[in-house]
């Protein structure tokens, strides 16, 4: 272990073995055996805050804030240690609590900051007092955990539905790429790398954004938010209001006697027209000769190549081939010579005017 001896102790020291293994199937790197339980009840480790390192941790701290929107908002710091960081996250606006086991540790955070520290683990997949919280923070402590999964879900428990958080940990990347032996011992059970570590995340209901290399690539930085399925609820809700904004805008060219074709038989376009129906268009326009000259499903739309925007000509064209929009966009305006309005889909209707 990292922990220094007392002269009385020395009689009964041995050496440890570090036995290291990899996983064949997700490539998490651990050791045989974690520390005991309890081990982390009474820890104090050796803390340096060098001009450097508080440096590095009120610029991280910043970005945290900044990139989130926490200011004023409740975040929780899993394992504060002596709360140097609990402290910059006050400072800077955070609602911030601490949460540690280590008894001396508390103490010291406690007395370094006057904010909330809690006492105890995550675990068990029960949210920490206080939760649910908007934010969370944990820095060299998910190497330490036993069951990464159980501590993950843990603080996952913890959060807001819209929550979003910084993990931080030793990157075995830079030791691997440095034959660095060393980085290897007692304390640390884990050894991540970006892909293991967003692997563990993303089994465990985050999102993650990003995995960083900070402090001269010593550290991995994953930048996560909550998955709670928003992404899917977010279509479901954009496809409502699109299929709304084109419903009502075929609805008031109908009503001003102004015609209206969609240009893309792709996918895109038929998932659209199905939706939205195929009341109210001319044509679906589609260069794709292969195309041409068939019906959409479900509207039944006639399938027609460019050409016929010039001997049939309309007032409004909904553009649903977004990969190619501006070459579509010059086509319509240059080749066709195309003077109306381009209605573009999207989770709103953008209108071009010519």
């Amino acid at each position: 272990m990292s922990r220094l001896l007392a002269r009385e102790e020395l009689v009964d020291d041995r050496p440890v073995r570090v036995e290291v293994r990899e996983c064949a199937g997700c490539g998490l790197v651990q050791l045989d055996e974690p520390p005991a339980d309890g081990y982390y009840d009474d820890y104090l480790m050796t803390v340096s805050h060098s001009p450097q390192m508080r440096a590095f941790q009120r610029a991280q701290a910043k970005r945290l804030v900044e990139r989130f929107g926490l200011a004023g908002k409740r975040v929780l710091e899993v394992g504060c240690g002596d709360g140097n960081y609990l402290s910059i996250l006050g400072e800077i606006g955070v609602a911030a609590t601490g949460l540690e086991p280590s008894a001396r540790f508390r103490a010291a955070a406690e007395q370094r900051t006057g904010l909330p520290v809690l006492a105890g683990y995550v675990a068990g997949g029960r949210p920490v007092a206080g939760a649910p919280y908007d934010g969370f923070v944990t820095r060299e402590v998910l190497e330490h955990v036993p069951d990464p999964n159980d501590f993950l879900a843990s603080i996952r428990a913890s959060l807001t539905r819209d929550g979003v958080g910084l993990v931080e940990v030793p990157s075995l990347e830079q030791a691997l790429d440095r034959g660095r032996f060393f980085d290897f011992f007692p304390d640390h059970v884990n050894y991540w790398s970006a892909g293991t570590l967003a692997r563990a995340l993303e089994r465990n209901g985050f999102l993650v954004h990003e995995v960083t290399r900070g402090m001269g690539g010593e550290y991995l930085e994953a930048w996560v938010a909550v998955d709670a399925g928003r992404r899917l609820a977010d279509v479901a809700a954009s496809a409502g209001r699109a299929v709304d904004e084109l419903r009502s805008l075929v609805a008031r060219c109908a009503s001003e006697g102004r015609e209206v074709a969609v240009w893309g038989a792709g996918a895109k376009g038929l998932a659209t027209l199905a939706l939205a129906g195929g009341d109210g268009y001319r044509y679906v326009i589609d260069a794709d000769p292969h195309k041409q000259g068939g019906y959409t499903p479900v509207s039944h739309l006639p399938v027609v190549p460019p050409e016929r925007l010039r001997e049939e000509p309309v007032d409004v064209v909904v553009l649903t081939s977004l990969a190619y929009r501006d070459e579509v966009v010059r086509f319509l305006r240059g080749e066709l010579a195309f003077g109306g309005t381009i209605a573009v889909l999207g989770p709103s209707l953008e209108l071009l005017e010519a």
